[in-house]
C-alpha cells in the first residue's frame, strides 16, 4: 500500500472502494467537494462556526514578524523559493601567486542571480510589492562537485495597496531585512529596493618549502596573504556598491561579508558580500506606530 492510498483525493491502490490492508481507523470514505470526507467524520467543532476560507498562506515569519508586519500595513502572501543547479569547476594555473578565478565569479553571480529571479517571479505571480527576509543558501550535492543555489523569502504586499513599495521599474523588491526591521525602515522613510550582492572568488598563494622553514617559531604578518584576503574582500564590496547604485539606491544596509571555499579546497576562496540597498526618501511614515512596549517575563 502507498504512502498516499485513501488519503483525500487520493485512491486505494486497489481501486475504488478497495479496503484491503488498510490499517485501523484509515478513512477510505471518498472525500466530498470542500475536501473533507463525507459521513461526519470531521470532530464536530473543529473549524468553530466559521470554515477556513481562501488559500492558506505559508511564511517563515516568527508571530512576532508576522504582527509587525501586519501593523505596517503589509499582509504575507507566500514563502516563495528559487534555486539553480551549476557545476563550479575550478581551473587552476601553475603561477603561484594571488589572482582571482573570474569563471568562477561569474558562475557564482549567474547562480545566485538565476536562484533570486525564480523567487521574485513567484512573488510576482501572487501580485506582491516585494520579498522581505530573503535567505541565500548553498548546498553542496553528494561528492560530485555540484553545488546548489537557493533563495528564500516572505512575498508581502500593502493592504490598502498603497503605491509606491515596489521598485522603479515596477517589479517586486528583494531585501534580507527582517519583518521588524523592514517596518522600522519604513518608519523611518527608508524604501527596500533589491538584495545586492558583490563576490570575488580568489586564489590564495602557497608559501614555498623554503619560506615556510624560515617563518617556523616567528610571529609575523604574511604580507602575500594579507594583501590577498584585502584585494578579494574590496573587490566583493566594490561590487555590491556598484549593484546598489544600478539599482537606484543611496545606502546599503545590513551588509554582511563571508568567506567560504566550497569545493575547491583551502587556496580557493570566495569572498561575498550581501546587503539591502534601500532608498531614503526623506519622508516617515506617518500611519503607523511602533513604540516599544513593555514586557516582563513570568517565568521562574
Amino acid at each position: 500500500m502507498g504512502i498516499f492510498d485513501g488519503m483525500p483525493g487520493f485512491p486505494p491502490a486497489g481501486g475504488p472502494g478497495q479496503t484491503t490492508g488498510s490499517p485501523p481507523g484509515w478513512n477510505q470514505t471518498p472525500p466530498t467537494h470542500d475536501g473533507m470526507p463525507s459521513g461526519g467524520d470531521a470532530p464536530a467543532g473543529a473549524f468553530g462556526t466559521h470554515a477556513p476560507q481562501g488559500p492558506v498562506v505559508t511564511s517563515d515569519f516568527s508571530v512576532r514578524e508576522l504582527l509587525v508586519v501586519e501593523h505596517a500595513g503589509f499582509r504575507a502572501l507566500g514563502l516563495c523559493m528559487g534555486n539553480s543547479i551549476w557545476k563550479v569547476q575550478a581551473n587552476f594555473q601553475l603561477n603561484n601567486s594571488a589572482y582571482e578565478l573570474t569563471d568562477i565569479t561569474g558562475a557564482m553571480y549567474g547562480a545566485r542571480e538565476k536562484a533570486v529571479e525564480i523567487m521574485r517571479a513567484e512573488a510576482e505571480a501572487l501580485g506582491a510589492d516585494g520579498i522581505v527576509g530573503t535567505r541565500l543558501e548553498i548546498a553542496q550535492l553528494a561528492d560530485s562537485g555540484m553545488l546548489e543555489f537557493r533563495a528564500f523569502g516572505t512575498a508581502i504586499v500593502h493592504q490598502d495597496g498603497h503605491p509606491g513599495y515596489r521598485r522603479p521599474d515596477g517589479r517586486p523588491f528583494t531585501s534580507d531585512l527582517s519583518g521588524q526591521d523592514f517596518a522600522l525602515a519604513l518608519k523611518a522613510g527608508r524604501r527596500p529596493l533589491d538584495l545586492v550582492v558583490g563576490c570575488c572568488v580568489q586564489h590564495i598563494p602557497r608559501r614555498s618549502l623554503l619560506t615556510t622553514l624560515r617563518q617556523t617559531g616567528q610571529c609575523m604578518e604574511l604580507d602575500l596573504f594579507t594583501q590577498a584576503y584585502y584585494t578579494a574582500r574590496e573587490a566583493a564590496m566594490e561590487r555590491m556598491t556598484a549593484h546598489a547604485a544600478a539599482s537606484g539606491a543611496n545606502e546599503i544596509i545590513g551588509t554582511r561579508l563571508q568567506e567560504e571555499s566550497h569545493v575547491w579546497g583551502d587556496h580557493i576562496v570566495e569572498f561575498l558580500a550581501v546587503g539591502t540597498a534601500m532608498l531614503d526618501t526623506g519622508q516617515p511614515a506617518p500611519d503607523f506606530d511602533l513604540a516599544p512596549t513593555l514586557t516582563l517575563s513570568l517565568d521562574i
